[in-house]
Protein backbone atom coordinates (compact mmCIF):
# COMPACT_ATOMS: atom_id res chain seq x y z
CA UNK A 1 0.00 0.00 0.00
CA UNK A 2 1.70 3.59 -0.83
CA UNK A 3 1.64 5.98 1.65
CA UNK A 4 2.05 9.91 1.69
CA UNK A 5 4.47 10.69 4.11
CA UNK A 6 5.15 14.15 5.75
CA UNK A 7 8.54 15.66 7.54
CA UNK A 8 8.36 14.65 11.05
CA UNK A 9 7.37 17.55 13.59
CA UNK A 10 7.88 17.76 17.30
CA UNK A 11 4.95 18.07 19.71
CA UNK A 12 5.96 19.42 23.14
CA UNK A 13 7.86 19.06 24.99
CA UNK A 14 7.05 19.17 28.87
CA UNK A 15 9.24 20.20 31.11
CA UNK A 16 11.94 22.68 30.58
CA UNK A 17 14.92 23.27 29.00
CA UNK A 18 17.84 25.60 30.45
CA UNK A 19 21.58 26.34 28.84
CA UNK A 20 22.91 23.44 31.83
CA UNK A 21 20.26 21.04 30.45
CA UNK A 22 21.51 18.74 27.85
CA UNK A 23 19.53 17.54 24.83
CA UNK A 24 18.80 14.33 24.01
CA UNK A 25 17.05 12.60 20.84
CA UNK A 26 15.83 9.11 19.57
CA UNK A 27 14.27 10.37 16.55
CA UNK A 28 12.85 7.67 14.47
CA UNK A 29 13.14 5.15 17.40
CA UNK A 30 9.49 4.37 16.89
CA UNK A 31 9.42 0.30 17.52
CA UNK A 32 9.37 1.22 21.12
CA UNK A 33 9.19 -2.49 22.97
CA UNK A 34 10.15 -1.29 26.84
CA UNK A 35 10.53 2.05 28.76
CA UNK A 36 13.14 2.16 31.65
CA UNK A 37 12.25 4.43 34.43
CA UNK A 38 14.68 5.62 37.60
CA UNK A 39 12.39 8.08 39.90
CA UNK A 40 12.21 8.65 43.54
CA UNK A 41 9.48 10.62 45.57
CA UNK A 42 9.84 13.82 43.93
CA UNK A 43 11.02 13.65 40.29
CA UNK A 44 12.19 11.04 37.31
CA UNK A 45 15.80 10.89 37.85
CA UNK A 46 16.52 8.79 34.78
CA UNK A 47 14.93 7.24 31.20
CA UNK A 48 15.95 5.12 29.06
CA UNK A 49 14.21 3.01 26.01
CA UNK A 50 14.46 -0.80 24.22
CA UNK A 51 13.25 -0.67 20.84
CA UNK A 52 13.85 -2.98 17.89
CA UNK A 53 16.16 -1.25 15.01
CA UNK A 54 16.28 -3.68 11.67
CA UNK A 55 14.77 -6.79 13.16
CA UNK A 56 17.12 -6.63 16.19
CA UNK A 57 16.69 -5.43 19.99
CA UNK A 58 18.24 -2.46 20.72
CA UNK A 59 18.74 -0.29 23.93
CA UNK A 60 19.18 3.73 24.18
CA UNK A 61 21.71 5.54 25.96
CA UNK A 62 20.30 6.48 29.50
CA UNK A 63 19.28 10.36 29.85
CA UNK A 64 19.25 11.42 33.64
CA UNK A 65 21.65 11.19 36.75
CA UNK A 66 22.05 8.15 38.25
CA UNK A 67 20.24 6.98 41.54
CA UNK A 68 16.13 6.67 41.87
CA UNK A 69 14.68 5.15 44.81
CA UNK A 70 12.98 3.25 42.60
CA UNK A 71 12.88 1.73 39.32
CA UNK A 72 9.94 0.21 37.09
CA UNK A 73 10.28 -1.31 33.09
CA UNK A 74 7.13 -0.53 30.85
CA UNK A 75 7.12 -3.85 28.55
CA UNK A 76 4.39 -3.15 25.70
CA UNK A 77 2.80 -5.76 23.87
CA UNK A 78 3.54 -6.32 20.35
CA UNK A 79 0.23 -4.68 19.42
CA UNK A 80 0.80 -1.52 21.59
CA UNK A 81 2.20 1.57 20.64
CA UNK A 82 2.91 5.10 22.16
CA UNK A 83 0.10 8.04 21.71
CA UNK A 84 0.96 11.06 24.26
CA UNK A 85 2.05 11.98 27.30
CA UNK A 86 1.02 13.53 30.80
CA UNK A 87 2.99 14.84 33.65
CA UNK A 88 3.49 17.31 36.78
CA UNK A 89 5.37 20.06 35.83
CA UNK A 90 6.26 22.03 38.71
CA UNK A 91 10.12 23.53 38.67
CA UNK A 92 10.85 19.82 36.89
CA UNK A 93 8.86 17.04 35.79
CA UNK A 94 7.61 15.46 39.35
CA UNK A 95 4.85 12.80 38.10
CA UNK A 96 5.04 11.17 34.42
CA UNK A 97 2.74 8.93 32.71
CA UNK A 98 2.96 7.42 29.32
CA UNK A 99 -0.28 6.75 27.32
CA UNK A 100 -0.79 4.11 24.88
CA UNK A 101 -3.40 2.52 22.54
CA UNK A 102 -4.28 0.33 24.80
CA UNK A 103 -4.19 2.11 28.16
CA UNK A 104 -2.06 4.23 30.72
CA UNK A 105 1.47 3.36 32.31
CA UNK A 106 2.46 5.77 35.14
CA UNK A 107 2.63 7.57 37.14
CA UNK A 108 6.21 7.79 38.22
CA UNK A 109 7.71 9.73 40.32
CA UNK A 110 5.22 10.44 42.60
CA UNK A 111 4.78 7.06 44.65
CA UNK A 112 2.94 9.21 47.20
CA UNK A 113 0.36 10.52 45.61
CA UNK A 114 0.97 13.83 46.51
CA UNK A 115 1.22 15.75 42.92
CA UNK A 116 -1.17 13.38 41.17
CA UNK A 117 -4.32 14.19 44.33
CA UNK A 118 -3.18 17.68 45.53
CA UNK A 119 -5.93 20.60 44.11
CA UNK A 120 -2.58 23.03 44.19
CA UNK A 121 -0.76 20.79 41.91
CA UNK A 122 -3.55 20.90 39.08
CA UNK A 123 -2.57 24.15 37.54
CA UNK A 124 0.97 22.19 36.74
CA UNK A 125 -0.54 19.03 34.73
CA UNK A 126 0.48 19.29 31.38
CA UNK A 127 -0.52 16.34 28.73
CA UNK A 128 0.23 16.19 25.26
CA UNK A 129 -2.67 14.84 23.27
CA UNK A 130 -0.65 13.52 20.06
CA UNK A 131 -4.15 11.71 18.39
CA UNK A 132 -2.58 9.39 16.90
CA UNK A 133 -4.56 6.04 16.11
CA UNK A 134 -1.53 4.25 13.78
CA UNK A 135 2.18 2.79 14.93
CA UNK A 136 3.41 4.84 11.83
CA UNK A 137 2.44 8.27 12.89
CA UNK A 138 4.61 7.86 16.18
CA UNK A 139 8.18 8.78 15.40
CA UNK A 140 10.45 8.60 19.07
CA UNK A 141 10.85 10.45 21.76
CA UNK A 142 13.33 13.71 22.32
CA UNK A 143 13.73 15.83 25.59
CA UNK A 144 16.74 17.26 28.05
CA UNK A 145 18.27 16.10 31.43
CA UNK A 146 20.47 17.65 34.27
CA UNK A 147 23.56 15.20 34.61
CA UNK A 148 22.72 15.94 38.45
CA UNK A 149 19.44 16.63 38.59
CA UNK A 150 17.22 14.21 36.28
CA UNK A 151 15.10 14.37 33.56
CA UNK A 152 13.94 17.98 32.50
CA UNK A 153 11.90 17.58 29.50
CA UNK A 154 10.47 14.93 27.31
CA UNK A 155 8.10 15.32 24.23
CA UNK A 156 7.44 13.11 21.00
CA UNK A 157 8.41 12.91 17.22
CA UNK A 158 4.77 12.40 15.27
CA UNK A 159 5.52 11.22 11.86
CA UNK A 160 2.17 11.84 9.86
CA UNK A 161 1.23 9.83 7.49
CA UNK A 162 -2.14 8.46 5.59
CA UNK A 163 -2.85 5.82 3.17
CA UNK A 164 -3.99 7.69 -0.66
CA UNK A 165 -5.71 4.18 -1.36
CA UNK A 166 -8.18 2.61 0.49
CA UNK A 167 -9.93 -1.00 0.60
CA UNK A 168 -13.36 -1.47 -1.02
CA UNK A 169 -14.34 -1.99 2.54
CA UNK A 170 -12.94 1.21 4.08
CA UNK A 171 -14.29 3.13 0.61
CA UNK A 172 -17.63 2.41 1.66
CA UNK A 173 -17.01 3.16 5.43
CA UNK A 174 -17.86 6.66 6.51
CA UNK A 175 -15.71 6.56 9.49
CA UNK A 176 -12.65 6.06 7.01
CA UNK A 177 -13.63 8.60 4.25
CA UNK A 178 -14.44 11.35 6.55
CA UNK A 179 -11.26 10.83 8.72
CA UNK A 180 -8.68 10.33 5.59
CA UNK A 181 -6.75 13.60 7.03
CA UNK A 182 -4.22 14.46 9.17
CA UNK A 183 -4.72 17.10 12.20
CA UNK A 184 -1.73 18.38 13.45
CA UNK A 185 -2.40 17.49 17.66
CA UNK A 186 -3.63 19.85 19.90
CA UNK A 187 -1.78 20.22 23.19
CA UNK A 188 -3.45 20.73 26.20
CA UNK A 189 -0.72 23.58 27.93
CA UNK A 190 -3.67 26.05 28.60
CA UNK A 191 -2.98 27.32 24.55
CA UNK A 192 -5.39 25.39 22.37
CA UNK A 193 -3.97 24.65 19.08
CA UNK A 194 -6.10 24.91 15.93
CA UNK A 195 -6.13 21.53 13.61
CA UNK A 196 -4.77 21.85 10.22
CA UNK A 197 -6.59 19.44 7.72
CA UNK A 198 -5.06 17.17 4.85
CA UNK A 199 -8.05 17.00 2.60
CA UNK A 200 -7.96 14.47 -0.31
CA UNK A 201 -8.01 15.11 -3.61
CA UNK A 202 -11.12 14.98 -5.75
CA UNK A 203 -9.91 12.16 -7.58
CA UNK A 204 -9.89 9.67 -4.43
CA UNK A 205 -13.40 11.15 -3.08
CA UNK A 206 -14.94 10.81 -6.43
CA UNK A 207 -14.00 7.41 -6.28
CA UNK A 208 -14.86 6.48 -3.06
CA UNK A 209 -18.13 7.49 -4.04
CA UNK A 210 -18.19 5.47 -6.95
CA UNK A 211 -17.05 2.50 -4.72
CA UNK A 212 -20.02 3.37 -2.24
CA UNK A 213 -22.97 3.51 -4.82
CA UNK A 214 -21.36 -0.26 -5.94
CA UNK A 215 -21.46 -1.75 -2.96
CA UNK A 216 -25.20 -0.23 -2.36
CA UNK A 217 -26.24 -1.74 -5.88
CA UNK A 218 -24.31 -5.18 -5.11
CA UNK A 219 -26.15 -5.68 -1.62
CA UNK A 220 -29.76 -4.57 -3.33
CA UNK A 221 -29.76 -7.12 -5.77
Amino acid sequence: MKLRNREMFKIGPIGSKRYSHKSWDEKGHNMITSIHVAFDDTSIRCIQFGYLHKGIHVVSKKYGSSGGRYYEIVRLKDDEYVTGLSAIDCNGIKSLNFHTNQGKHGPFGDSNNYYSSSIDMKKYKRETDVKIRDRRDFGGFFGSFHEFDGLKSIGIYVNPTYDNKLTFNQACDPRYTSALHYQIPTIVDGIPVKHIRYKTKLKDRLLSKLRSISKELFCAL
